[in-house]
């Protein structure tokens, strides 16, 4: 009998989940599956502290390009805010519109930091 090789971390499961998503979904290599989990990881820790340049696309194809944070979402869902609670969506505060909004994890394009 084969043994299943179990995930290092929650953490570890949690881009695999991801990962397969986003292959599932967008019929992408691995590898660049791998990047745009790394990304996405990346991008939810920079806005839990700070402001980011999102680029994605809506579901409908249309393209996004918005500044986006995490910073008022303890005040707002009066609980912290827990990466393993996300299935298929990044949910986060547009600066702009002064509203929540979400992207489908698929339909990441990239981010850079606002200073």
């Amino acid at each position: 009998m084969r043994k299943r090789k179990k995930p290092a971390s929650i953490y570890e499961a949690l881009r695999k989940k991801w990962r397969i998503r986003i292959m599932l979904e967008k019929n992408y290599t691995e590898d660049a599956a791998l990047w745009m989990t790394d990304r996405i990881e990346s991008l939810i820790s920079h806005m839990q502290y700070g402001y980011a340049l999102v680029a994605y696309y809506k579901q409908d194809g249309t393209f996004k390009f918005v500044k986006a944070t995490l910073l008022p979402y303890e005040r707002h869902f009066h609980r912290e805010y827990d990466i393993q609670r996300i299935e298929a969506h990044i949910v986060y505060w547009d600066v702009d519109l002064q509203a929540w909004r979400s992207f489908q994890l698929e339909n990441f394009l990239e981010w850079r930091p606002i200073n």
